[in-house]
């Protein structure tokens, strides 16, 4: 019996280049990384199937994605999931990595835009689409508000952010990766009541924010130079997490974030950042030994002041979108 594997990746936001400008609300800078991984096996069957066998909780997903795609004669088998809520953009990848295989597995013709918009993404961001789609370093559009003041939910794939610039990230790239125990970023719900109006910050706000992207970021990148990117990208994610700052506790979300993003600086990290709203948090270095290292010594201090650690890794980027096959 045919079945269809879809394979994806994590993703970094990187933070924002714009928040309001010329009726164009946000634009949003991501990576996708190599780790953490979904993995889902989608087939054919008489009645509704879901075989998790992750500890992440995936029912509401399934029920979106089998209610809005409409066909549920399928058997859903996950084998690995990405962490939720904590910055690393798992529900974006998982519904689209079940909805695409349904997609494929009965030839319904979908791109992968126009799912995103049928399951509710790209509301403020296209990073997690497009990360799904191509992988890479990502740098979107925003999204355009017509005079109106109120950014609604994207009704068909033109209405997502679009790629107005990717590139592949050198393979030397490491990105140090830890997500604190026991908290969680806001929920989609949260997100969507404080993003959904957006604020036009001071005009020379938005300036630093695009000559750092422009001139700093993106040279550093066609330069290999990882130094120049860190250093760009510590600048945008202060003052992205200067713009959020009356939604969380300050330029982080709260303190075992910023104690974490302190630390990676430390020990030697090019740039940091926290990705969407936490609590992950992240710093940028070009060689594997020193991450290895830099990430143990902060392992170790968190240890020293009562900080534990969900999860902690160290990822590569990925330059590629998500992988499709056919199974069984």
């Amino acid at each position: 019996m045919k079945a269809i594997e879809v394979i994806t990746t994590a993703r970094l936001h990187l933070g924002f280049y714009n928040f309001l400008e010329s009726n164009t609300a946000y634009g949003s800078i991501g990576v996708s990384i190599d780790r953490p991984v979904a993995r889902v096996v989608v087939k054919p069957s008489k009645d509704l199937v879901v075989n998790n066998f992750t500890d992440v909780k995936v029912e509401d997903v399934v029920e979106l994605v089998t209610s809005k795609i409409g066909i549920s004669n399928i058997e859903i088998n996950i084998y690995s999931a990405i962490p939720r809520h904590v910055g690393l953009g798992s529900t974006t990848q998982l519904s689209l990595a079940i909805a695409y295989a349904i997609n494929k597995l009965f030839n319904l013709g979908y791109s992968i835009r126009d799912l995103a918009a049928l399951l509710g993404r790209g509301l403020v961001s296209g990073i997690g689409t497009a990360a799904f789609e191509k992988g890479g370093f990502i740098v979107d559009s925003g999204r355009f508000l017509n005079n109106n003041k109120i950014l609604h939910e994207p009704k068909k794939g033109d209405d997502l952010p679009r790629v107005v610039y990717w590139a592949k990230l050198p393979r030397n790239w490491y990105f140090i990766t830890i997500v604190p125990m026991n908290i969680q970023g806001l929920s989609e719900r949260e997100e969507k009541r404080i993003l959904s109006l957006p604020k036009k910050p001071p005009i020379e706000f938005q300036y630093e924010l695009y000559k750092t992207l422009l001139l700093e970021m993106i040279p550093a990148i066609s330069e290999r130079n990882a130094k120049k990117f860190g250093k760009a990208l510590t600048k945008i994610q202060l003052l992205t997490g200067k713009y959020f700052s009356r939604h969380q506790q300050g330029i982080f979300c709260c303190k075992e974030t910023e104690t974490i993003v302190n630390l990676l600086l430390k020990y030697g990290v090019y740039g940091v950042g926290q990705s969407s709203w936490g609590p992950v948090a992240y710093g940028i270095i070009d060689d594997r030994k020193k991450a290895r290292i830099i990430m143990n010594n902060v392992l170790r201090e968190l240890n020293n002041k009562g900080i534990k650690e969900y999860m902690a890794f160290i990822a590569k980027p990925n330059n590629r979108g998500a992988t499709v096959k056919v199974v069984g």
